[in-house]
């Protein structure tokens, strides 16, 4: 096996600094780690104007800007990468979360360096978010196209147990959980974190307040409509958080009169400010591939109230940490009397995701009022229980603990460094399957803005 001091490793991801979100920050984490352990690397992203970072050669590529999310962008592999791939000469090459830039570079790389192991990653459910973000028609096709190029790789990473679970139902092989991380040092300090400015944060007065999970997310509508049920001394929330939803949340809270501080993307201190100074945190997405935010607020020590949905049911166990909601209970809980806040979740609760309950989350759909109705007794629960949450608390804290950086880290290098030991010259027919395959996504990708607006017959047969 290689050692890690001699081992090469080039990543290309869709995503990285200035921007960040879980997949940033485990690749700050993810490169600070390997340089450590002597582990050489280049990675190809976004432009960010920045020539390394921990010790990883950066190289930029240039775009245009997504329409559908802003800050996002369509980019395009520059020439002198190619020059510098091969004269790097990796070990292994690592895909993270290849959507356009990813596709692209396993183009050159299927050309230029056909037997380098390849690894890649899996972080977002980009299928459900095609059609949360307006482009339905899409959704089908990018879960067949990803499916293809995931299974070129060695191994696909994946954050999640549950995320593991919808893509082997998918057809997705070869999987290996690595989860991620949280610095608990850095969201725990005791009288540390007050915040030094709390008007801004919303701070008026001692009430119990919720930081939410981000206005990015589906399923905050359900919160919303939640804390609109509450008794009014309860209704303060915090935002946490920006995106493309955030507008239509903000026009939301005014409309239902519900006090809501939008406080956008925050990082370092401001965001430990922010949990430090709450009591619970609320989650209530269902699109979740881990929760990074949501092990950032069990940091804190805060219970969270969420979903028992994907990502998020692999860090909450409901009663323990948090309190979860089963959304596909709704039919059944509807029709007797016997749910409570803190009734336990019966043995073989299905896990949400979007594809089981955007539906039933939708605010027109028949169960909407009822999950918002029981979202918010999940709240008031915890708001009027101060031992319970107290004891929550604890419990929050000691899981995250079991989530240190190194642990996540570590398991994506041990897959390096087993990679790098089956490099291969493959079979020129192989070979030409892979690159036909290869352009052919490339082609998928290149009219996707058209396509994913245009239905096809089968969809038009659909509704």
């Amino acid at each position: 096996m290689t050692s890690p001091h001699r081992l090469r490793v080039a990543i290309i991801t869709e995503n990285f600094l200035p921007e960040l979100d879980g997949i940033t920050v485990t690749l700050i984490h993810l490169l600070a780690y390997l340089n450590a352990q002597g582990v050489e690397t280049l990675l190809l992203g976004p432009q960010s104007g920045m020539k390394t970072y921990a010790g990883c050669a950066l190289v930029g590529a240039s775009g245009f800007p997504l329409r559908a999310y802003p800050g996002l962008k369509i980019n395009f592999i520059p020439m002198s990468f190619f020059d510098t791939l091969c004269g790097f000469s990796p070990d292994v090459i690592h895909l993270v979360d290849p959507i356009w830039l990813g596709i692209q570079a396993l183009t050159a790389f299927k050309i230029l360096l056909p037997g380098i192991p390849l690894v890649t990653s899996h972080d977002t459910n980009l299928p459900t978010y095609s059609t949360i973000y307006g482009f339905p028609y899409f959704r089908r096709r990018a879960w067949r196209v990803l499916r293809r190029v995931h299974s070129i790789a060695e191994c696909t990473f994946v954050p999640s147990h549950s995320t593991a679970t919808l893509l082997s139902e998918k057809g997705y092989a070869n999987l290996r959980v690595c989860d991620r991380g949280v610095d608990v040092d850095s969201f725990n300090v005791p009288g540390a974190l007050k915040p030094r400015h709390p008007e801004k944060l919303g701070l008026t007065s001692r009430r119990r307040r919720s930081p939410v999970r981000g206005a990015t997310e589906p399923g905050e509508e359900s919160l919303a409509s939640g804390r609109k049920l509450l008794p009014p001394s309860s209704r303060s929330q915090r935002f946490v958080g920006d995106g493309p939803l955030k507008a239509p949340l903000r026009r939301l809270c005014t409309t239902k009169n519900i006090r809501a501080v939008f406080l956008g993307a925050l990082t370092g201190r401001a965001l430990g400010e922010a949990f430090a100074s709450a009591d619970i945190m609320s989650a209530p997405s269902f699109t979740e591939t881990f929760g990074q935010v949501t092990l950032e607020a069990l940091a804190s020590g805060l219970p969270v109230v969420g979903l028992y949905a994907e990502g998020t049911v692999d860090l909450i166990t409901h009663l323990k940490n948090g309190l979860l909601l089963d959304v596909h209970a709704s039919d059944e809980v509807e029709t007797n009397d016997l749910w409570q806040p803190c009734s336990p979740l019966p043995p073989g609760t299905k896990i949400a995701c979007y594809d089981t309950c955007a539906e039933l989350m939708r605010p027109s759909s028949d169960s909407f009022a009822f999950l918002a109705t029981q979202y918010a007794a999940l709240l008031e629960q915890l708001i009027s229980n101060p031992t319970l949450r107290d004891n929550m608390a604890v419990a929050a804290l000691s899981t995250a603990q079991e989530y240190p950086w190194n642990r996540c880290t570590q398991k994506i290098l041990d897959v390096y460094l087993k990679s790098s030991c089956t490099a291969s010259n493959r079979g020129f027919v192989r070979f030409a399957q892979d690159v036909l395959m290869v352009g052919v996504a490339v082609l998928v990708a290149a009219l996707s803005h058209l396509l994913f607006m245009v239905p096809t017959i089968a969809d038009l047969l659909r509704r």
